[in-house]
């Protein structure tokens, strides 16, 4: 299992559709989520990220934050 900062690392170092492929390979909710996000634009997924964080009573921004990105 990859811990949430080498996966913040992982990103900043290479492509992040193909980091998630290779992670879908060992984790079927990996997979899920991966075939949640293909074929989605930039505005899309930003909604979508933006419902999920408001579900769990946060936000985009506070999650990004709390990872140390901008």
């Amino acid at each position: 299992m990859i811990n949430p900062m080498q996966l913040v690392n992982l990103m900043r170092s290479g492509n992040p559709m193909q980091i998630a492929a290779q992670m879908a390979q060992n984790n079927p909710q990996m997979a899920q989520a991966l075939k949640m996000v293909q074929g989605k634009s930039e505005n899309e997924l930003l909604l979508m990220a933006q419902n999920m964080a408001k579900e769990r009573g946060t936000t985009v921004e506070a999650i990004a934050r709390s990872l140390g990105l901008r």
